[in-house]
């Protein structure tokens, strides 16, 4: 099975310490980039996220984001912040002074101001925190591979297509080639016989010398390689796992091959069947790039 480098996967679960959301997406990258977005309070957690998300991730720019949402203590009432609110009189009287501005801080003003009133939030142990987040890290992961394996699958059965377009060129490239061999060999006759004088070079070595360079030109060698590639190709495609390297490698060995079939044959057709074969194997090259 083979996985896609972009995804997207979400989860939030809720636990006594509060509620957790889980945001993954991801995009082409050589290497395994992760970037947290995290909430301040998860600080502790952070090195423990990377780890897990690393485990299950080997390639693409992932951008996690994660909030906890802590439950606040409802046992408890507010309780008022004597220092914050010292400040904030000292901060409005200061503010009356510097710009002639008449007025007292009064109860309603202060009370709407931030941080005059805190509520602690429900103590939870670091073991149990941990829990509850890898939790939904977990799930947020499933949710993520779940996307890739489904992309993955529509790439793989697009490229099998594209390979198939190339086996049925190159079958058509097979078939013209033996018309254009003895062609070649027939245009070389001529051109030696108008070369030479008659009885200069003996039949059979005319023969054996036309034959050997229109060998030259034979390719059926370079559709043998071609054919196994393809082959190689769509076996690494149905194994699946990390298969971009392997990939690659067969996609330059295919354009190589094709560099040398068109270099070979003076043929109008079987040059343009190479073009478009040259095409199949370029869009190919970008799929693979997508591939984990």
């Amino acid at each position: 099975m083979i996985n896609s480098m972009t995804g997207f996967g979400s989860s939030e679960v809720e636990g006594e310490g509060g509620r957790i959301r889980v945001e993954l997406r991801s995009v082409n990258s050589r290497f395994c980039d992760i970037q947290m977005r995290r909430s301040p309070n998860l600080h502790e957690f952070e090195a423990a996220i990377r780890e897990r998300l690393q485990s299950r991730i080997t390639r693409g720019k992932i951008t996690a984001t994660i909030d906890w949402e802590e439950d606040l203590d409802g046992g408890k009432l507010p309780q008022l912040d004597e220092e914050v609110v010292r400040r904030y009189v000292q901060e409005l009287e200061r503010l009356g002074d510097l710009y002639g501005l008449v007025g007292k801080a009064d109860l309603n003003l202060l009370v709407g101001l931030a941080g005059v009133f805190k509520t602690e939030a429900v103590k939870i142990e670091p073991e149990e925190g941990e829990k509850l987040i890898m939790r939904a890290v977990d799930l947020a992961l499933d949710d993520f591979e779940q996307m890739r394996t489904a992309e993955g699958q529509t790439l793989r059965l697009d490229m099998e297509q594209r390979v198939g377009k190339i086996e049925k060129n190159l079958q058509r490239i097979e078939a013209l080639a033996g018309q254009v061999r003895e062609q070649t060999r027939l245009r070389l006759r001529e051109k030696i016989e108008a070369l030479l004088a008659p009885g200069e070079v003996g039949e059979e070595r005319l023969a054996m010398e036309v034959s050997l360079i229109a060998e030259r030109s034979d390719i059926t060698e370079e559709i043998v390689r071609f054919n196994s590639h393809n082959a190689q190709f769509l076996g690494a495609l149905e194994k699946g796992g990390e298969v971009g390297r392997r990939l690659n490698f067969l996609l330059q060995e295919m354009h190589r091959e094709a560099n040398t079939i068109s270099s070979k044959t003076p043929d109008a057709d079987i040059v343009h069947l190479v073009v478009e074969i040259k095409e199949e194997v370029e869009r190919l090259r970008e799929q693979v790039q997508n591939l984990a």
